[in-house]
Parts: structure tokens; sequence; C-alpha cells
């Protein structure tokens, strides 16, 4: 297996500060959350061959409340500049050489469809509606990465963080209403964690669809700290082949996920995590081969 860690948990913190601890820790990769204008293109070539580190993967940071990041939503004009957004991260991906993409359907924060219907007939038109407005936006956006060789991989995050998307055969119909052959699966164990029966189940529901995996134990934390069943999670993942990373993506404990990872109380945890979840991860393997 490669480890990488998703760089949105440690904040504003300088990116060399985040080479040094994954190189530190033996991860090979390094998940870049998806604001463009942050990056100096080659200060960030500069540390990936300064430290050995690949940049695997770009994450698409559509957070409900930052505009111009919904692509479901019904405002023509909000999906127009989301849409613009997520080209955007392609063309960084793209700058890089990275190949892979992490795209929501609706943004994380929205849990209802526009308006917070509240009787069956209203929510299943605004659901209906929305839905085929993030199909619309994803076959656009996926046309946009083929020509630039980029994989879409789309995330079913949980209900209590979106309503569109929230399991891996919604993101499979998805998929297949998309029909590009670039949109592709990643997924997330902590919110596989509430809306799969079982995370073994849903990797090999994914199959060879699955491009990227966020890891992070039930309670988001770094793996070990929680109830997940990693080996068997890891047993699955060899039962289909699975090359990709496994990029941790451990949060301090609290409601608020992008605060609590900005807190200044809880910047040793970011050693901590780092450290503590590969070396669980590799024991896991050790015991897939014993």
């Amino acid at each position: 297996m490669k480890y990488a860690i998703s760089n949105w948990i440690y904040g504003n913190e300088p990116l060399r500060n985040q080479f040094i601890r994954l190189a530190k820790y033996g991860y090979e990769g390094i998940e870049l959350v998806g604001e463009p204008d942050r990056y100096k293109i080659p200060e960030v070539k500069g540390l990936c061959e300064e430290f050995g580190i690949h940049i695997s993967s770009v994450l698409g940071w559509s957070i409900w409340g930052i505009s111009g990041r919904d692509l479901a939503s019904p405002d023509e004009n909000e999906r127009s500049a989301a849409l613009k957004y997520s080209k955007s991260c392609v063309d960084l991906a793209n700058e890089f050489g990275v190949r892979i993409l992490v795209v929501l359907p609706a943004p994380a924060g929205r849990t209802a469809p526009s308006g917070a219907p509240q009787s069956e007939k209203d929510w299943m038109i605004g659901y209906q509606t929305e839905w085929n407005l993030a199909i619309d936006s994803l076959r656009k956006l996926s046309a946009y990465a083929k020509d630039r060789d980029i994989v879409l991989g789309l995330e079913p995050i949980n209900r209590y963080e979106t309503f569109l998307v929230n399991n891996v055969d919604q993101a499979l119909r998805f998929i297949e209403q998309v029909g590009s052959k670039n949109l592709k699966i990643h997924l997330d164990t902590f919110h596989m964690n509430i809306d799969e029966s079982s995370l073994a189940n849903a990797v090999l529901k994914a199959g060879n669809l699955l491009v990227n995996i966020h890891i992070s134990d039930s309670n988001r934390e770094a793996p070990g700290r929680g109830h997940i069943d990693f080996l068997h999670l890891m047993r699955a993942l060899n039962d289909i082949n699975y090359s990709g990373f496994l990029t941790l993506e451990p949060v301090p404990p609290g409601s608020d996920p992008l605060l609590m990872s900005r807190m200044s109380k809880n910047t040793p945890l970011r050693d901590i995590y780092a450290q503590e979840g590969i070396l669980y991860l590799r024991e896991m393997g050790k015991s897939l081969r014993a």
C-alpha cells in the first residue's frame, strides 16, 4: 500500500512543514486541497523533489457557504461558477501531473434541496431536480477533465453533511447516468462508517472504479482510535487489486472539523496522528501477508 495525507487537515500551516512531517513518518504522497490560488507551482514542485513525495490527488473544496462551489445548485450563476472553479482544480492537477481530482456533486454542509422543503413531494421534486443538475455539471466537467487526462473521483459523504450522494450504490447510479468513462469513485471510511452497512462490501461494489480512498477511524481520528475493522477493509482493497493511495484524513474531536484542525491546542495531534495512523495501517498490512 502507498500512504498519503490530505493537507486540508493542516489548515494554513506552511506547506514546507507539511512535507517535513510526511517525509519524517514515511509517507509517499500528499493530497492538495483544491484552492489553486494558494499554491506557487515551482515551490510545490521543488518540495516534491526535495522530499521525494508525490502529489497523489487534488481534493475539490466544495464546502457549503463558499460561493461558487455548488455543482447541483438551481441557481445557474452559482452552478456556472462552481463548474469554472472545478475546471481550475483540473488545471491545478494537470500542472502537477496528478491524475485524480476528488469531486462532490453537491457541497459538504448542504443537507437538503434548495429551500429545505418540508413535504415529501417537494423534497422529492427538489432532490430529482438537483440530481439532474449535478449530472449535467459532471458531464461537462468530465469532458473537460478527459481532454487533460484527469480522472474524477466522485465522493459519497454521509447524510449529516449532504443530501445528494451518501453511499456507493448512489454513486454507482450517478456515474452510470453521467456516462463518462473518466468519472470514477472516491470513498471515505468516516463517511462509509455512517452510511454503508459494510465498508468492505462497499469497496467490493466499487471494484475497479475505486481510484482513491480517505482513511480515518469511526470517530474521524487516526486509524486505531475508533472501531473500524481496517483489516477487513484492507483485505477487500486487496481483493479488488486496489493500487491507489491510502490517503489519511484524521481530524481532532469536535463538531466543526475545519475549526478543530486549526485550533492551536490541537497542533500536537498533527504529528501524533500522522505517526500513529501509518504505523497502525502498516501493521494491518503485515497481518494480511502473515
